[in-house]
C-alpha cells in the first residue's frame, strides 16, 4: 500500500535526521562546549550519555507529534461524522499549505483522508436522499388519500342521489348511476390491492405465485382489449405485433395487474391521442415484452424516481386515475416473476418499457 510504504520512507528519513543530529551535536559539544567550561579528560564520557538522551528525547518528541499529530486530526473527524456533523471537516484548513496540498504529515494519510472525504459526502448524499424520500412519502400518501377520496366522494353523490326520496329516477338513469358506483368502487379495489402489494413488497414479504402454462399473447391481447374498451382510452389507438403462440408460465392475476398497469400509465398520462404498441418476442431463454407509445414522454426527473414507489410525477392536484404507484409495483410484481424491467423515455416523444420474462417452455 501506498501509505504503508510512504511510512516506512518516512520514518527511515526520521531516524537519519536523528543520526544526523547526533553526528553533528556529539562533536560540538565534546570538543566546542566541555572544553570552554575546562570540563577536559576522563570522567566526563557521561557527558556523551546525556547528550545522546536528550537528542534522542527531543527526536522522539518530534516524531510523536509528527506521526501522531493528523491521526488525533483523523480520530476528531471521525468523531464529527459520528456524532452526525456532515459539515465540512473542523479545521481542515490547518491541514493544507497555501497550495492547498497536504502539509508534509498529512500526506502520510493521503488515502484514510481521502477515504473520510468520501464517506462524509456519501453520507450527506444518503441524508439528502433519506430528507427526499421522506417528503416523497408524504407526498405519495397525500396522492393515495386524494386518489380514495376522489372514487369515494363520486360514490356517496349516486348513492345520494339514488336514496333521493323527492325524486324517481328513471330505469337507465339508475343504471347510469350503479354503473358508475359499480367503475369507481372497482377502481378503490385496485387501489387496495395495489397498496396491499406494495406493503408487502415493503416488508419483504413473498407474495404467493400461481404459475400456469398459457399463451402470452392471447392473454395479453385480452389485457389490451379490456383497456382500449375503457372510456379514458377512446382516442388512443393500440396495437400488437406478436408471434403466436407463445407459451409462458406465469401467474395472471399478477401478471394482468402489471401489464394493465403500464397500458393504463400511457392512456391517462397522454391526453392527446398517442399509438400504443405492445410487441412480444420470444427468445432463447426468454420472452421479451416491449410497450411503446409516441405520447409525451417523462422528464429526466420522473424517468429518474420511475421505480421509486413514493414519486408521483404529478401533484395531487392534478387529476389522477392512476393507482398511485405506478411502474413501482410493476417492478416487484416482474421481478417476482424472476424477471426484469427497462424503462427508456425521451420528453415529448415517448416512452418504451422492456419487460423481460423467463422462458421455461
Amino acid at each position: 500500500m501506498k501509505i504503508q510504504r510512504r511510512f516506512i520512507t518516512h520514518f527511515l528519513l526520521g531516524v537519519l535526521l536523528w543520526i544526523l543530529l547526533l553526528a553533528a551535536t556529539l562533536p560540538v559539544t565534546m570538543e566546542g562546549i566541555l572544553p570552554h567550561y575546562g570540563l577536559v579528560g576522563e570522567g566526563y564520557e557521561w557527558v556523551v550519555l546525556v547528550v545522546v538522551g536528550i537528542v534522542s528525547l527531543i527526536s522522539i518528541v518530534w516524531f510523536g507529534w509528527y506521526f501522531g499529530s493528523p491521526l488525533i486530526q483523523i480520530m476528531r473527524w471521525i468523531k464529527q461524522l459520528a456524532e452526525g456533523d456532515l459539515a465540512a471537516f473542523h479545521d481542515y484548513e490547518k491541514t493544507c499549505k497555501k497550495n492547498g496540498k497536504f502539509k508534509m504529515r498529512y500526506q502520510l494519510y493521503q488515502e484514510v483522508i481521502d477515504q473520510l472525504m468520501d464517506m462524509r459526502a456519501q453520507l450527506e448524499r444518503a441524508r439528502m436522499e433519506r430528507t427526499e424520500v421522506e417528503e416523497a412519502k408524504r407526498d405519495w400518501i397525500a396522492g393515495i388519500s386524494h386518489d380514495l377520496k376522489t372514487p369515494l366522494t363520486y360514490i356517496k353523490g349516486y348513492s345520494t342521489l339514488l336514496l333521493n326520496p323527492d325524486y324517481k329516477w328513471s330505469e337507465e338513469e339508475q343504471r347510469n348511476f350503479v354503473d358508475e358506483i359499480d367503475k369507481k368502487g372497482t377502481h378503490m379495489e385496485q387501489l387496495v390491492e395495489d397498496l396491499n402489494l406494495a406493503m408487502r413488497f415493503d416488508s419483504s414479504e413473498a407474495v404467493p405465485i400461481h404459475k400456469t402454462t398459457q399463451d402470452l399473447v392471447s392473454f395479453t391481447r385480452e389485457v389490451l382489449a379490456e383497456v382500449s374498451n375503457d372510456l379514458r382510452a377512446q382516442l388512443h389507438h393500440f396495437e400488437l405485433l406478436a408471434d403466436e403462440p407463445i407459451q409462458v408460465a406465469f401467474d395472471p392475476k399478477l401478471l394482468k395487474r402489471a401489464l394493465h398497469n403500464l397500458f393504463m400509465n400511457a392512456v391517462v398520462h397522454n391526453e392527446s391521442s398517442v399509438h400504443i404498441v405492445a410487441a412480444i418476442e420470444e427468445r432463447l431463454e426468454q420472452v421479451v415484452v416491449t410497450i411503446q407509445d409516441d405520447g409525451v414522454g417523462m422528464t429526466e426527473d420522473t424517468l429518474r424516481n420511475v421505480f421509486n414507489r413514493y414519486y408521483r410525477g404529478t401533484t395531487t392536484e392534478q387529476t389522477s386515475e392512476g393507482t398511485g404507484l405506478g411502474v413501482a409495483i410493476v417492478k416487484s410484481l416482474i421481478e417476482a416473476h424472476e424477471g426484469t424491467i427497462q424503462v427508456e423515455s425521451v420528453f415529448q416523444k415517448g416512452t418504451t418499457i422492456t419487460l423481460t420474462l423467463p422462458n421455461q417452455s
